[in-house]
């Protein structure tokens, strides 16, 4: 029992290790919109970009933030001297879940994050802990948790309907563009190719009737949020049919049988001499590029539509990682190691240059047409 709690406990700081860059990434890229529209005065339209509106709002938020930290920490002190009642992922579900209903009572930015971060932690614990119980492939978690995020991405837009939730919205968008983005980011390179291979392997998904439905449910939950949002205009119809399109590109691969993705043996980044695609990986190598593509121009040209230019910068950094990344993960074997840095170094400065000028050209026009 108590070797179970260290594994399950082991999985949990594995997920919320994983979704902690995502949570300092949106805290970034919220202070500097903030900086940047509090030193010009943001106007009442702005106001739902603004993640609190004095110090002392910031103070307050934190305050309560830290109270929901102790209330989990009491209930798991209550529930271990009360012989263990329940498990400690359930009083994580429970302490998220209360801490997203006082973020929506009290319009608490802080705590409202910190939540959505711990139900996606639990579910996904959750899922491992029935996934282990079952001996089933472990691709039907990850599945999940891209199910999970792209719901997130979703639920932001819907929130967008009513200005009262409107500062809700940009917490939820930006955790499913920044989940989806670094799990297609992975799984197009070769160590997440090799991933594929590793968590393909075992029983169906099928022999956990939990992972089952709940895949249905947050498939459903998806269908009917993303036909909502497309029908009051509030989430256009290209980024509907991406979010279906990503949906189903993860169910398909939680359904397919073990993928044999490399021909002598997966080979961990850096070491891909040792290592040959085969034809499935390829394919899948092929599918994950051309879509973290996509989703990267995607980023930046809806938020050049909806004139958003958090959202332009935030696929302009991704874009521009992307191309070094690939630079790094396709020539680095085949070029000598001198020519590879040189080029790298002029591949860094001249992607760099041109992405920063059309980034600040599209952003000063977008100013220049809400001025």
């Amino acid at each position: 029992m108590h070797l179970k709690s260290i594994t399950d406990m082991y999985i949990f700081l594995n997920i919320l290790s994983a979704l902690f860059w995502p949570a300092v990434i949106i805290g970034l890229v919220i202070f500097f919109t903030n900086r940047g529209r509090r030193k010009k005065h943001s106007s009442r339209a702005e106001e739902h970009m603004e993640i609190s509106f004095s110090k002392e709002d910031s103070a307050s938020q934190l305050f309560l933030l830290i109270s929901f930290f102790f209330l989990g920490i009491t209930l798991l002190a209550f529930n271990r001297d009360l012989g263990d009642l329940v498990s400690w992922r359930t009083i994580l579900f429970i302490s998220s879940a209360i801490g997203i209903a006082g973020a929506y009572r009290l319009k608490t930015i802080y705590t409202l994050a910190f939540s959505i971060i711990g139900v996606a932690s639990w579910w996904g614990v959750q899922a491992a802990a029935w996934s282990g119980h079952g001996n089933v492939k472990p691709v039907g978690v990850v599945a999940g948790l891209v199910l999970v995020a792209l719901l997130l991405y979703v639920i932001g837009h819907v929130h967008e309907k009513r200005e009262q939730y409107k500062r809700f919205a940009l917490v939820y968008m930006v955790f499913g563009i920044i989940a989806v983005t670094l799990t297609l980011f992975f799984f197009s390179t070769k160590t997440g190719i090799d991933a594929i291979s590793e968590m393909s392997g075992g029983p169906s998904i099928f022999h956990s009737w939990q992972i089952v439905i709940s895949l249905f449910i947050l498939a459903l939950a998806i269908l009917g949020s993303t036909l909502y949002a497309g029908m009051h205009k509030l989430l256009s119809w290209p980024a509907a049919l991406s979010v279906i399109a990503i949906a189903c590109l993860f169910a398909v691969i939680a359904l397919l049988p073990e993928q044999d993705t490399f021909i002598h043996g997966g080979g961990w980044y850096g070491s891909y001499g040792s290592s040959q695609l085969s034809p499935s990986g390829i394919v899948w190598a092929f599918i994950f590029n051309i879509a973290i593509f996509l989703e990267l121009l995607g980023l930046i040209f809806s938020g050049y539509l909806r004139r958003e230019a958090w959202l332009i910068n935030l696929g302009a950094l991704f874009l521009f990682l992307f191309i070094i990344v690939k630079y790094a993960d396709w020539f680095f074997t085949f070029l000598d190691k001198s020519i590879f840095f040189i080029g790298a170094g002029i591949l860094l400065f001249a992607v760099g240059w041109f992405m920063e000028r059309g980034r600040k050209y599209v952003v000063s026009t977008i100013k220049r047409h809400n001025a």
